[in-house]
């Protein structure tokens, strides 16, 4: 036990480079567990920074120097985020604000349908299983009703923030973009000597992360505009709403897919019944989710992210649980880099 112990340690302080390494990756973890909120806007802007290179170098290819082709990239991402505020924006407020107030409504219809379940269903389903269910109902909606008036407490505060994103955003996001090359130079500059390891690591985590990155942001749009069509045509309340939950709902792998179908079917169902509606949307939204999973993520990604789908589903639900939504979002990300230090890390 103790030479394995002695030979780990070996491992982490074997020379000056992977010393300093060890401190800086704590010294993050410790960042993100106690200030990730506040961290929250300068990574999401890295993030966008580094997906908006790749349209950049595009640009540069069109024999365009790189600070006007950084200009026009910044341009661009401005007007497609504009237009997301102008247009979407309202549309995900108008339809929230018709999702509230519907609530009473959609649980009152609930549980209409599902007290005639003993009588349409008498061998799944009896009377006394409907009342437990009942009771258990109005238990949690009493906590949950609870939680609500704290939230909206905490509401006005909450909105003082997205704003002060909103502006820092933008802002964020040019500075990352225009100046990322002396960023990236001074953090090489603070591991020491040749930097192999650091550079290694790099290398791996650019060529895996930059597809992941675009590809995981087409899989959003693609996914999130066939379930709009799909919504649209079917006539399901709050359309534009869902689909925007579907088309996030694959930034968690796997899991994502599951959760967001749970209110598609029970609004779908509440809607139109157990009537042919219903099962064409239950149809045509499953034939999207298989689709997808078969055929566009294995496109857009191959070998995008070489980790085995236990590992990602173990890291979705550890750094879930760590630092949240963000934690989710990211959970890939940093599974990749683990997996990026683990491999360049030297033997001895």
């Amino acid at each position: 036990m103790l030479d394995q112990i002695n030979s780990v340690l070996k491992k982490i302080f074997s020379n000056e480079e992977t010393i300093v390494f060890s401190l800086a990756i704590i010294a993050v973890f410790l960042m993100m567990t106690f200030f990730g909120s506040v961290l929250t806007p300068f990574l999401i802007s890295i993030v966008v920074a580094y997906l908006l290179v790749g349209l950049q170098k595009k640009i540069e290819s069109w024999n365009v120097s790189s600070s006007v082709a950084i200009i026009i990239t910044f341009a661009l991402f401005i007007i497609t985020g504009a237009a997301v505020l102008i247009w979407l924006l309202p549309i995900l407020y108008i339809q929230l604000q018709a999702f509230v107030l519907d609530i009473p409504g959609l649980f009152n219809d609930f549980l209409d349908f599902v007290s005639t379940l003993p009588t349409k269903f008498p061998d799944l389903v009896t009377s006394d299983q409907i009342t437990v269910f009942f009771q258990a109902v109005s238990s949690e909606l009493t906590s949950v009703t609870q939680n609500l008036v704290k939230s909206s407490i905490a509401g006005i505060q909450s909105t003082i923030t997205i704003l002060l994103y909103i502006i820092l955003f933008p802002i964020l996001v040019f500075f990352f973009l225009f100046d990322r090359r002396n960023i990236l130079d001074g953090l090489s500059k603070i591991i020491p000597g040749k930097r192999e390891m650091f550079s290694n690591i790099w290398l791996e985590m650019d060529i895996q992360l930059s597809n992941y990155v675009r590809g995981k942001t087409t899989e959003i749009f693609v996914v999130g505009l066939c379930a709009a069509i799909i919504f649209s045509s079917v006539g399901l309340k709050y359309s534009a709403l869902l689909s925007v939950l579907v088309g996030m709902s694959v930034v968690i792998p796997y899991v994502g897919a599951f959760l967001v179908t749970v209110p598609v079917v029970v609004i779908g169902l509440l809607q139109f019944g157990l009537g042919s509606d219903f099962y064409i949307l239950v149809s045509l939204y499953l034939l999207l989710q298989i689709l997808d999973g078969n055929l566009l993520a294995p496109i857009i990604f191959s070998d995008a992210v070489k980790l085995h789908p236990v590992a990602i589903i173990f890291a979705v639900f550890i750094f879930g649980n760590m630092f949240g939504f963000w934690g989710v979002f990211f959970a890939i990300p940093i599974a990749t880099f683990i997996k990026a230090v683990w491999n360049a890390w030297p033997s001895s």
